[in-house]
């Protein structure tokens, strides 16, 4: 009988995976699970393509005497495993054992030589052997029978060798790998071989002497310093070939013709899953014996579920006894002559109640107006009565809003974890109720199901947030904006759609020009837009550097084309004209098209999208229209005032960052440059480059400026070089002159990434907190990249609470004193207003000072307001 058997290298796998794998991921104790994570998603992947009749696991269980004995140094070189790489190898074998997988663990063997015994035993049984490892050493175990899987990149793409794919790949046969190893070595496992001979020169010396014993039987037709290396090294290279022997000849219990897979019980595999909470996972192998994963329903209270006047009365009773009322909002999928409505529950401690439709929609203004509600996004819940299209009916007011008692779960969720990608009924409901929502037949019972989820979360999360220390952010920051946010999208921008339609049609003309001269350079037509049409003129037709090499062939993104443009023109003319088409496409094209029915258009700004806090636009997206570029300016130039005889007016905070460095870090000489009203930059240039203030030159400053941004974001020595275009020596030297000049900022940097280190999070001077888990990476490039976030985040998620915090504080004066002016944008530290020409003086005067005084800083906050007729004007 033919049966396939797969054995896995668990030490290979699990140390692939660990690297390959964000330490993102844990368990609900704590332990880290991406080593894990990525070894099953390998296996799976794996058992996809093979499909084996049966599987083993093996794990190294010490060094063998004889190898430590030919060597010393044997994998001397190599470092303790990393604790949070150690701690995953139970959490492995527990889900192994689950599934029913043999694993095999040999007190003084490696794991090779349980694959090297395993594959000999089946292939006297005649069976077809797999070995799933990324280590070399495993060539020489191919034969006809017994072929070699291993991870190309990543943790998914695998190739299969057999004794033709060694031989292509290496030059050798499987069984002269051992003597391969032998001449050239293997530095991961601290194998000598023969110094000075690589992977060529060993395959051409077995290609003509076939073994070692070949080689020195005939050393004497070798010549000069290579002869010399064999001869002085004949013993490094008989001990390295026996070092590298796989033993095939173990002796352990193992019924391989019992073995089979999958044979697993399906509830011992759910149970061990769910304990690290790997649900995807889970569901594919559950797919292996064609079974899915039962969802388990959080415990929620939906009965009696009421509707009409009975509905009514058990909202407004619930109203009256002052509870939090459970809210969801489900329009139809499909609106028909027949379908109804959108669907409103009301969950309460009394029931549930559902209405439809416009009854539904009252009652939920209603709730808004005089009661306490949760839900789990409130600002798309309160368009459902309150639309962001002007030219619609609202059922509730701007002072509604700005009153109500919400609370929003998923912000929430957000507070506690920015990380998240996604904050639905299903993910906070398994993380604080155990559970997920029933399952539902139609948008009623969903509905339904939904506001009952909305009510019971309010508790465990508000208890998360007192828990966390996460309170402040929440209910004093994030909350309260809902309303301003509501508001604000609801008012909208005006865009001038004749303006727009002249922009696009010189654009297109330059389009046309940049192509024109494209093709005539290339000597031949071709899409643009194509990488592999771009790169086939540029490295092929041209003959320019191919620079860096991706899965589609040679790179043609923005920085190398910018590398490029030393050598020729066209690069340069590719990167103009995808920053023309791009805009054009995603604004001069796109906006006029978004216009709702009141003739403007409406973005939604999202709180729970980025890690640091800052809101984001969307739909369209606002927020990434260049500042600095010609062509951003003339797409601002399109945006104007809601209505004659008004300006658009911009309140930007100046170098709020920086300022907020000089705050947190307590440096006297960054708090004085400051507080002195000079030109900041000019002043670091002083100091960083020892000179008066009044000699600084552009030059100098320009200078000083780059490395006074580059500290906040954590830039380094390299980073900087690159902004500058000078040397990685010059650029260090000036980050050292920068801590000297500043030396509490280098301190206070210091202590941020401690602290982060030691307790997973950095957080804002408001204690916004955002977690991360790159800090843990043994990965020296994700662990650098978590000290910069470290570093980064109490000036930049600080910066954002500011400007939450000032536009709820304006929005709550413009309505109080009276403004006819309307808050219209957010773009990061920018606050944008339509505003009657006669309330310009005294809406300057209060947005200065709500900006200005919102936080109490070491060093002044410093708001630049200027207006003027459209939004290019107003900066």
């Amino acid at each position: 009988m033919t049966k396939k058997i797969a054995v896995i290298d668990g030490n290979s796998l699990m140390h692939r995976a660990y690297h390959a794998v964000p330490p993102t991921m844990n368990a609900p104790d704590g332990r880290p699970t991406n080593a894990v994570f990525g070894f099953l998603a390998m296996l799976l992947k794996f058992i996809d393509i093979a499909n084996p009749d049966a599987l083993i696991c093996a794990f190294d269980a010490g060094r063998p005497a004889f190898r430590m004995e030919a060597i010393k140094q044997y994998k001397a070189q190599r470092p303790p495993m990393d604790d949070d790489l150690k701690v995953q190898f139970p959490i492995i074998e527990e889900l192994l054992e689950a599934m029913n997988v043999p694993v095999v663990r040999i007190k003084g063997w490696e794991g090779d030589d349980v694959l090297g015994t395993i594959a000999a035993r089946d292939e006297a049984l005649g069976y077809e052997t797999l070995l799933v490892t990324g280590d070399k050493d495993a060539y020489q175990l191919a034969t006809s029978k017994t072929r070699i899987v291993t991870t190309k990149k990543g943790i998914t793409d695998v190739a299969i060798y057999g004794p033709e794919e060694v031989l292509d790949r290496y030059g050798v046969t499987p069984a002269q790998v051992p003597d391969f190893l032998g001449l050239k070595g293997d530095s991961s496992d601290n194998i000598p071989g023969v110094p000075g001979i690589g992977e060529k020169g060993a395959a051409k010396l077995l290609q003509q002497y076939g073994s070692l014993e070949g080689l020195y039987e005939h050393i004497d037709e070798l010549k000069g310093k290579q002869k010399e290396r064999i001869v002085e090294n004949r013993d490094a290279a008989f001990a390295s070939r026996e070092v590298a022997t796989i033993v095939c000849d173990l002796d352990f219990p193992l019924d391989l013709e019992a073995c089979s897979f999958p044979s697993f019980d399906s509830d011992v595999v759910t149970e061990a899953f769910r304990k690290v909470q790997f649900n995807a996972h889970l569901n594919r192998v559950l797919k292996l014996v064609g079974k899915e994963a039962e969802k388990r329903v959080a415990p929620l209270a939906i009965e009696p579920v009421l509707k009409g006047a009975d509905a009514v009365a058990l909202v407004d009773a619930a109203i009256e006894r002052g509870e939090t009322v459970g809210v969801s909002v489900v329009e139809p999928e499909q609106i028909s002559l027949f379908s109804g409505g959108a669907q409103c529950a009301f969950g309460t401690s009394e029931g549930t109640a559902l209405l439809e439709d416009e009854e539904g929609l009252a009652v939920l203004a209603r709730v808004v107006r005089q009661g306490s509600f949760a839900a789990l996004d409130v600002k798309r819940t309160l368009h459902s009565i309150y639309p962001a299209d002007t030219a619609e009916r609202a059922l509730v007011d701007d002072d509604d809003l700005m009153r109500m008692r919400a609370f929003d779960l998923s912000l929430a969720g957000y507070v506690l974890n920015s990380s998240v990608s996604q904050y639905t009924y299903d993910v906070l409901l398994d993380a604080y109720c155990e559970g997920v929502l029933p399952e539902t037949k139609d948008e009623a019972s969903r509905a339904a199901a939904q506001a009952a989820a909305a009510r019971v979360l309010v508790a465990p999360l508000t208890e998360g947030l007192e828990r966390d220390g996460s309170t402040r952010p929440y209910f004093d920051i994030d909350l309260p904006l809902v309303a301003v946010l509501t508001i604000v999208e609801r008012t909208g921008a005006l865009v001038d759609c004749d303006r727009l339609a002249q922009l696009g049609k010189s654009t297109q003309e330059e389009l046309d020009d940049l192509s024109a001269r494209i093709f005539d350079m290339a000597g031949e037509e071709f899409n643009i837009d194509s990488p592999k049409q771009l790169s086939r003129i540029l490295f092929e037709e041209l003959g320019l550097t191919p620079l860096r090499k991706n899965q589609r062939g040679y790179s043609t993104d923005a920085a190398v084309l910018k590398e490029l443009e030393k050598e020729h023109e066209l690069p340069a003319l590719v990167l103009r004209y995808r920053e023309l088409a791009k805009i054009k496409s995603t604004y001069i094209d796109a906006l006029p098209r978004m216009r709702a029915t009141d003739g403007r258009v409406h973005t939604c700004f999202n709180e729970t999208v980025t890690t640091t806090g800052r809101l984001s636009s969307s739909d369209p997206n606002l927020q990434n229209i260049p500042v600095r570029t010609d062509f951003g300016r003339q797409i601002r130039e399109c945006f104007v005032p809601l209505g004659p005889g008004q300006k658009f007016l911009s309140a930007d905070y100046s170098q709020i960052e920086l300022r907020l460095l000089a705050h947190l870090s307590g440096d006297e000489g960054l708090v004085e440059a400051f507080c002195s009203g000079a030109d900041f930059h000019a002043s670091t240039a002083a100091r960083v480059f020892d000179v008066p203030v009044d000699e600084v030159t552009p030059q100098l400053r320009s200078r000083a400026k780059a490395v006074n941004f580059g500290i906040v974001y954590g830039q380094q020595a390299f980073g900087l070089s690159q902004s500058l275009g000078i040397s990685f020596g010059e650029a260090k030297e000036m980050i050292e002159r920068y801590f000297a000049a500043y030396p509490r900022v280098r301190a206070y940097l210091d202590e941020t990434i401690a602290h982060a280190k030691e307790t997973g999070y950095a957080e804002t001077m408001f204690g916004r907190k955002r977690h991360i888990p790159e800090l843990r990476a043994s990965n020296a490039s994700q662990r650098g990249f978590g000290e910069r976030t470290a570093m980064n985040h109490p000036m930049q998620g600080s910066a954002a609470d500011i400007i939450k915090l000032a536009m709820s504080e304006v929005q709550r004066r413009l309505m109080a004193e009276g403004f006819k002016a309307r808050l219209l944008l957010q773009v990061h530290d920018e606050l944008d207003f339509s505003v009657p020409e006669e309330e310009l003086e005294s809406l300057s005067t209060l947005v200065k000072g709500v900006m200005e005084g919102v936080a109490e800083l070491r060093v002044p906050l410093d708001v630049d307001v200027s207006w003027g007729n459209t939004w290019a004007e107003a900066h």
